[in-house]
C-alpha cells in the first residue's frame, strides 16, 4: 500500500464527539452535571479514572471511548451530588496538564439523566495524512469531496494499547472460557495498566478486583473480533478483497465497491451475521456492516516531518462506532497506488 501515516503526532488526529444533550443552567429537577472533556495523551478510561480519583467521586459516565493518540473532545456526566466539584475545575485542569498530555474539564450545565451511549450520534474528524506521495496527495485534493463506503470493522485500537501486542480479544476469550491463567498472561502481553495491580497467585481473584467497566472492554474485544471475522468472510464471498495487515490484525478489505453491494441490502445483516457469544452494547444498538461518509479534502502542504513528501488535511463525519482509521485504510485502496 501507499506509505501514508496517520497519527504521527496527536495534533494530526482531532476528534469532536457529536452528542446533542439536553441540559440547563438550572439544577431544579436535574440529576447530573454535564461536562465537556478535552484530552490529549490518555484514553477515556484513564481520564475518567483520574477524574474520579482526583475529585473523590464515582459513577462518572461517557458515551464513547476515545483513544490516547489524538486530541479528542467529548461529553461526560457526573451525579449531581458532586456539585461542589465545579468549584475545583481550575485547579484540576492546571494540575493535570503536562508538556505532552492534558485533561481539561468545562462545566456545561445540568442534565436530566446521565450520559448514555445510545444518545451518541457519532464523531467529526479532522486528520492530517502524512508521508504522502506529492502527486497522489494533489490528486486527492483535486477531488475536493469523495463519497467513501467501507466495511465497518473494529480497527486495531479495539484490540490493544499503542505499542503493545493486540491481544485484548484473546484476553476476552480466555475470560469467557474461565481460563484466568491464560487471561492474565494476555493481560501482561497487552501492556495495560491493569497488569500492575496486586497479584497474589490467584488468577480469578486478580480479575475480580478490576473495574467492571474495564472487564466489559475485554468482553467487547472478543465480540469485536467475532464481528470482524464474520464480516470478512461475507465480503470474501461477495467479491474480491485485499488482505490488509496492521500490527498483527488482518482485515479483508474490498478491492472494489462492487464487493460491498450485497451488504447494502436492508435485511442482509440480520440474515447473515447471527448471534454472538458475548452480549454487549453493540448487539443492543445494531451495527451497520457498511458505512458511507463524505471525505472532504481541505489542504495540501509540504510535510515538515518527512522532507520531499506531502501532508494532506481531510475532514469527515462517521456514525457511532465507526473508525476513522478504517475509513483511511479503504481510501488508500480506492484512491491510492495499491
Amino acid at each position: 500500500m501507499a506509505d501514508m501515516i496517520i497519527k504521527h503526532i496527536p495534533e494530526d488526529f482531532i476528534v469532536q464527539e457529536v452528542l446533542v444533550a439536553d441540559y440547563s443552567p438550572d439544577p431544579e429537577g436535574r440529576e447530573s452535571l454535564l461536562f465537556q472533556l478535552d484530552k490529549k495523551g490518555c484514553s477515556t478510561f484513564d481520564a475518567i479514572q483520574l477524574i474520579e480519583d482526583w475529585f473523590g467521586i464515582k459513577d462518572c459516565a461517557a458515551a464513547g471511548l476515545k483513544d490516547s493518540d489524538g486530541i479528542t473532545s467529548q461529553k461526560i456526566s457526573v451525579p449531581i451530588r458532586y456539585q461542589d466539584m465545579t468549584d475545583r475545575l481550575e485547579a484540576f485542569n492546571r494540575e493535570t496538564r503536562t508538556e505532552k498530555t492534558f485533561i481539561h474539564l468545562s462545566f456545561l450545565g445540568y442534565a436530566a439523566e446521565p450520559i448514555k451511549a445510545a444518545r451518541l450520534e457519532g464523531n467529526a474528524f479532522r486528520l492530517r495524512l502524512r508521508n504522502m506521495d506529492n502527486a497522489l496527495a494533489q490528486s486527492w485534493l483535486e477531488c475536493q469531496i469523495y463519497t467513501l463506503s467501507f466495511p465497518n470493522y473494529f480497527d486495531k485500537q479495539r484490540f490493544g494499547v499503542p505499542g503493545y501486542k493486540k491481544v485484548t480479544h484473546l484476553l476476552g476469550e480466555a475470560l469467557y472460557n474461565k481460563d484466568y491463567k491464560a487471561a492474565y498472561e494476555y493481560l501482561v502481553q497487552g501492556g495495560t495498566k491493569e497488569a500492575k495491580l496486586p497479584f497474589n497467585g490467584d488468577h480469578k481473584a486478580f480479575f475480580d478486583q478490576i473495574d467492571p467497566r474495564i472487564r466489559g472492554f475485554y468482553d467487547s474485544a472478543l465480540y469485536s473480533m467475532d464481528f470482524n471475522e464474520r464480516l470478512g468472510s461475507i465480503l470474501e464471498e461477495c467479491g474480491k478483497v485485499v488482505p490488509v495487515e496492521d500490527e498483527g490484525i488482518i482485515f479483508r478489505m474490498p478491492e472494489t465497491k462492487n464487493t460491498m453491494s450485497a451488504l447494502m441490502a436492508e435485511d442482509f445483516p440480520e440474515k447473515r451475521m447471527g448471534g454472538f457469544r458475548v452480549k454487549t452494547l453493540e448487539q443492543e444498538v445494531p451495527r451497520k456492516l457498511i458505512v458511507t461518509s463524505n471525505i472532504n479534502f481541505l489542504s495540501c502542504a509540504e510535510d515538515e516531518y518527512y522532507p520531499g513528501r506531502s501532508v494532506l488535511t481531510v475532514s469527515f463525519f462517521l456514525p457511532m462506532g465507526a473508525y476513522a482509521t478504517m475509513a483511511m485504510k479503504q481510501l488508500e485502496i480506492f484512491l491510492g497506488k495499491y
